[in-house]
């Protein structure tokens, strides 16, 4: 007797998304299961489904004018670079981003980083390069380097959140991410209470090459937050050091300066 195969109303990802849901980086609330990867990728906006719609922080997007070298937003301040960006100099020739370092972005990275919301690297990798794709264009980068944190803390922590959001941009680009060509060796503690001069000195010899960067002419260096530019001018140094002409950032959140 012939058997009447009729398709599940469910698939099996769907009851690992009910066991195990993909949650909201702003509320960190449960999504609908039906999330899936391979929704249009729009604006990252209110109509994407990896976040909730009311949840959308259209306050603090980075908005033009931008400063053409951290990304943070000019407002009315005029000229071409932010109050921070006028005062000092930096190798990487820029930074973008997507959101000013408030709430509720500025909870977001932090379960994102610190609390193993591993899960949001999807959304803000999606955000990004809604928010960046012209720019991605433009400086046409060879690879991707996650900014790599040192090993204790890896060990501690688990995971290293500008490496899941590099695979992530990985994965929508086709720009290889290459976590073996820089490590972190040395611990450099919190900085937030550091200024940026004392950023910088607090951040000598915290990278070394692991191999030469041949054939690379232009590296997007993958970071959370820009602060004061410390961490990715270290890196930045050391990379066209090394021989590679230009390096650009990309971070999600940039706070402080004119803001």
């Amino acid at each position: 007797m012939k058997q009447n195969k009729t398709r599940a109303p469910w698939a099996p990802g769907d009851v690992l998304s009910l066991l195990f849901p993909q949650r909201c980086p702003f509320c960190d609330g449960a999504l609908p299961f039906r999330a899936r990867l391979n929704a249009p990728l729009s604006q990252a906006g209110t109509d994407d489904p990896w976040i909730h719609p009311r949840c959308f922080p259209a306050d603090i997007l980075l908005r033009e004018p931008l400063c053409m070298k951290c990304g943070r937003s000019l407002g009315e301040t005029g000229g071409a670079f932010c109050r921070d960006c006028r005062e000092r100099s930096f190798h990487f020739k820029q930074n973008r981003a997507v959101w000013q370092y408030a709430e509720p972005a500025r909870g977001a990275v932090t379960r994102f980083k610190y609390r193993g919301r591993q899960q949001y690297a999807v959304y803000f990798a999606r955000a990004w390069l809604a928010a960046n794709r012209e720019y991605l264009e433009q400086i046409r980068p060879d690879v991707l380097i996650p900014v790599p944190i040192h090993r204790p803390r890896l060990r501690k922590r688990g995971y290293n959140q500008a490496s899941l959001l590099a695979y992530e941009l990985e994965k929508l680009t086709g720009i290889p991410c290459r976590e073996d060509l820089v490590i972190r060796t040395k611990h450099t503690g919190a900085q937030k209470d550091l200024g940026p001069a004392e950023r910088l000195r607090n951040m000598e010899n915290a990278f070394r090459l692991k191999k030469p960067p041949e054939g690379i002419a232009r590296v997007l260096i993958i970071d959370d937050i820009f602060t004061t530019g410390s961490t990715l001018e270290t890196l930045s140094r050391l990379l066209l050091d090394a021989g590679v002409p230009e390096i650009y950032s990309a971070t999600l959140c940039v706070a402080g300066g004119d803001l």
